[in-house]
């Protein structure tokens, strides 16, 4: 795999993403110019200008100091690469866990006609409880791992970094649903309420 290993992730120069490419140190030559060592599984070891004016301002006096900032130690390489590589795999997998679970939650629901999902942090794990008008019935989540990572897509879906409402999109088969997201305080943590309402359109 030559990457990109997360959503969103901007490759490196070359054209190569973290950690296939780690760099190794910056420095300050005799005639002034700062420049940054990298290191690429592919390309091998390569040098990129740093621009003085845009460089960090502490970075910049450490350099002036000392005349380099080390990355990762050259004997390390291999070590770092392939603990990230290790930890990348691991985040991974637990968030096409939570998206696995996440759907078989809205499918259960959906297909239950319930008008809303709620999620809220108990003493056992994660309360999930499906509401039909004013009543519900739901169960508890006792994987942290699993509770948070569907916590945190659900926030990435809905786009609830800094705001308490928002909408997400959501395919079952051939139908696309609107899901409007409700974020809101309970006993002093943030609790969910997934309110379902089927979108007009396909899927796409």
């Amino acid at each position: 795999m030559t990457g990109p290993y997360f959503s969103g992730q901007q490759p490196a120069p070359c054209g190569h993403y973290y950690p296939d490419v780690l760099r190794l140190r910056d420095e300050k030559r005799r005639d002034g110019a700062f420049v940054r060592i990298m290191d690429c599984s592919y390309c091998g070891k390569y040098e990129l200008p740093l621009d003085a004016r845009t460089l960090d301002k502490e970075l910049a006096r450490k350099l002036e100091k000392q005349g380099f900032d080390i990355g990762v130690k050259e004997e390390e390489i291999s070590i770092v690469r392939e603990k990230e590589l290790e930890r990348l795999s691991s985040e991974a997998m637990n968030k096409t866990r939570a998206f696995v679970a996440l759907q078989s939650i809205l499918e259960e629901a959906i297909n239950a006609g319930a008008d809303s999902v709620e999620m809220e942090y108990v003493t056992e794990g994660l309360e999930v409880t499906y509401m039909f008008g004013n009543r519900g019935h739901g169960s508890v989540l006792k994987d942290k791992t699993l509770e948070s990572g569907i916590i945190g897509l659900i926030i990435e879906r809905a786009k609830l970094q800094d705001k308490s409402r928002g909408v997400m999109e959501w395919a079952m088969g051939d139908k696309a649903y609107r899901i409007k997201v409700e974020e809101y305080e309970s006993f002093g943590e943030s609790a969910f309420r997934l309110i379902l309402e089927k979108s007009k359109r396909g899927r796409a």
